[in-house]
């Protein structure tokens, strides 16, 4: 592989711009790494894949170096459209993936859940990884407990953009999957949030927690409760954790405090791209908890970037939001509804049968 085909490939794992210096040496990167690669000289076959890989990389990162420089004349020729520089962006980036995407060690990172998300080839390994099974997963849940149409049109929000991952306080390394089912307690204090975003520029997001099961005694049927509302955070690949005091709380957190006799509470957390691809500004408003979704996407022209969901049922624990929080006396709407046996956490039927 020549020196300029290397030099390419180097920007590419570090994710700079075509045409930028790089001072910090590729083998400092290197060396966080444990992957050792398999001894040359003991398989021939093996040998000869590896020089066919090497001289497929080497002719990808030579056409990734002319990709850089056209898209380098385009950015400085101050003539270019947004649509020709974002095609040559692309076909750039696409390139650099597919100079490093048959490199073993990339792949073991991959594997392992290491991903390096300045690299292009980690971005779209990440990308690909997620709209696998666990998107799949999302998408059977949000349809199967009916948080898809209750909550939003399902023709509206389409497939999500990007991974919306939610940790609760106590355990902020440990992801919920969609649609678990908690202890109230454990979310007393506001989640963390991540959003693995999928594009290089910084966009700004609204946060919404809403519960799609608050009881509305006077028509015996149930409506929407926010919980949380927070603008004007921004989101990229490079920026994907949630500072909340950067952004705008319309509306401060409140814990979920399903109500006694109440059936399991869904608790919806979505994360909407602003107007303008992310590039329109909140401005502070209010915004009532009895508000309805589909009316404040439409206000404030919202697109759904990443959702994900938990439930809670009453307990004990609850009835202390109601008093500490809220400054109400916890309401009861009869017996809580008997546990049963035989449904598992997740809703499914326990089988009877242990070699099933």
């Amino acid at each position: 592989m020549n020196s300029a085909a290397r030099r390419v490939l180097t920007l590419a794992r570090f994710g700079c711009k075509a045409g930028a210096s790089q001072s910090r040496p590729l083998a400092l990167r290197r060396l966080q790494s444990t992957y050792v690669r398999p001894a040359t000289g003991v398989n021939p076959a093996y040998d000869e894949a590896i020089k066919i890989i090497d001289a497929y990389a080497a002719k990808k990162a030579a056409e990734t170096e002319v990709a850089a420089k056209e898209l380098a004349q385009a950015q400085g020729s101050g003539t270019a459209t947004e649509e020709q520089l974002s095609a040559l962006k692309k076909k750039w980036l696409d390139l650099a993936v597919e100079a490093e995407i048959n490199d073993a060690e990339v792949l073991w990172s991959a594997k392992q859940g290491k991903y390096d998300l300045s690299r292009p080839v980690f971005l779209h390994l990440r990308e690909q990884a997620w709209r696998g099974r666990p998107l799949e997963i999302l998408m059977q849940r949000l349809l199967q407990m009916f948080v898809l149409p209750d909550m939003l049109d399902p023709r509206d929000v389409g497939t999500p953009s990007a991974q919306l991952n939610i940790a609760l306080a106590g355990n902020p390394d440990s992801v919920l999957e969609p649609g678990s089912l908690i202890d109230p307690s454990e979310a007393r204090e506001q989640p963390e949030i991540e959003l693995v975003a999928f594009h290089e520029d910084s966009r700004l997001h609204t946060l919404v927690m809403v519960d799609l099961d608050e009881p509305l005694e006077t028509q015996q049927t149930f409506r929407e409760q926010f919980h949380w509302v927070v603008a004007n955070l921004p989101f990229s690949k490079s920026q994907s954790k949630a500072s909340i005091a950067d952004g705008l709380t319309l509306l401060p957190y409140v814990p979920p405090h399903p109500a006694k006799g109440t059936p399991n509470h869904r608790y919806v957390f979505v994360l909407f791209e602003q107007g303008e691809k992310g590039a329109n500004t909140m401005e502070s408003v209010e915004v009532p908890r009895d508000s309805v979704l589909r009316s404040f996407v439409a206000r404030h022209d919202l697109r759904v970037a990443g959702i994900s969901f938990l439930r809670a049922s009453w307990n004990e624990s609850v009835d202390d939001v109601y008093r500490q929080v809220l400054g109400q006396t916890p309401p009861n709407f009869g017996e809580a509804p008997t546990p049963r046996s035989d449904i598992g956490p997740d809703g499914r039927k326990i089988n009877v049968y242990e070699n099933y």
